[in-house]
């Protein structure tokens, strides 16, 4: 069963464009961030839960009460309800290594 989502996991990673990075691919995939969010870049990312992430850099706030900094977007990726107890954001398994190269794929400008 492993080796399935392994491969899914690959084929996945084969369709992303030429500017996402593979390992942030993966990740989204992995972690299911694009069942809830809007990521560009990112195939299949088509959510409508949670907010579209596009431009994620000209936000001014993560979750609507820190500011915008990779340090803060990447503690609130990893741990939603330690940032803000009521998010509606659960809490997917997210490493702080993994937070961080999300939050730097977020906040980088197309």
């Amino acid at each position: 069963m492993k080796w399935v989502i392994a491969f899914s996991c690959l084929l996945m990673v084969a369709g992303c464009s030429e500017e996402t990075p593979r390992d942030v691919q993966a990740l989204v995939d992995a972690h299911g961030c694009g069942t809830c969010h809007r990521i560009p870049g990112i195939p299949g990312a088509t959510g409508r839960t949670g907010p579209p992430l596009k431009e994620y850099h000209r936000q001014v706030y993560v979750a609507g009460i820190l500011p915008n900094t990779r340090e803060t977007l990447a503690r609130f990726i990893e741990d939603p309800q330690a940032i803000d107890p009521r998010s509606a954001m659960p809490d997917v398994g997210v490493t702080a290594e993994e937070a961080t190269l999300l939050a730097d794929y977020l906040r980088s400008e197309p």
